[in-house]
């Protein structure tokens, strides 16, 4: 299979997958965590007591890593701070891009589509991303201040996103002309 094709596969897969992820999200979720210990987002930024990041805390109360690195390049390019609904839709663009592209990698790295491999990428990305950058680079609370049920929860939808993009990648592949 010509890797231009896994790519193509791989760029799908991580469209549904970023999906899956979504509903996961918005079904599954909830049921595990409960409340989620969420603020309403009114408090001011507090500093992260649990912080692992080697460049400070990027992110606010209550807000998604996705949320913080649309707002933190928004107010880079802008100089100011986006407003609500500008926040939410770079909160989308920085998660469905990096659900996108992430998939295209695995197209790259994995070639043939494959629910195993793409369960295990999944996997790979909540530890090395979600678990060790996304912390590092101040843009969620470390690790420790998460209680069991969000590493759970965070693992469950990197999971859900992995083996849908697995399944539709070997989908797209048996759909696909041979070269």
């Amino acid at each position: 299979m010509s890797a231009y094709r896994s790519v193509v596969a791989g760029l799908i897969g991580g469209a549904v997958g970023t999906l899956a992820m979504g509903q996961y999200w918005t079904r599954v979720a909830p049921l595990l965590q409960g409340d989620g210990g969420s603020s309403g987002g009114s408090e001011q930024p507090k500093k992260d007591e649990h912080s692992i990041s080697v460049i400070g805390q990027q992110h606010q109360p209550g807000e998604s890593s996705t949320a913080a690195i649309g707002r933190v390049a928004y107010e880079k390019a802008e100089g100011h701070a986006p407003g609500k609904q500008t926040r939410a839709a770079l909160s989308e663009a920085v998660h469905w891009g990096m659900g996108v592209g992430s998939g295209a990698l695995y197209g790259a790295l994995a070639g043939r589509g494959n629910p195993v491999k793409g369960a295990a990428f999944g996997v790979g990305l909540w530890a090395l991303v979600d678990e060790g950058i996304v912390p590092l680079l101040g843009l969620q609370d470390g690790p420790a201040a998460t209680p069991a049920k969000g590493h759970a929860n965070r693992l469950g939808a990197h999971l859900t996103y992995g083996l849908a993009l697995g399944v539709t990648a070997l989908l797209i592949d048996a759909l696909l002309p041979e070269d």
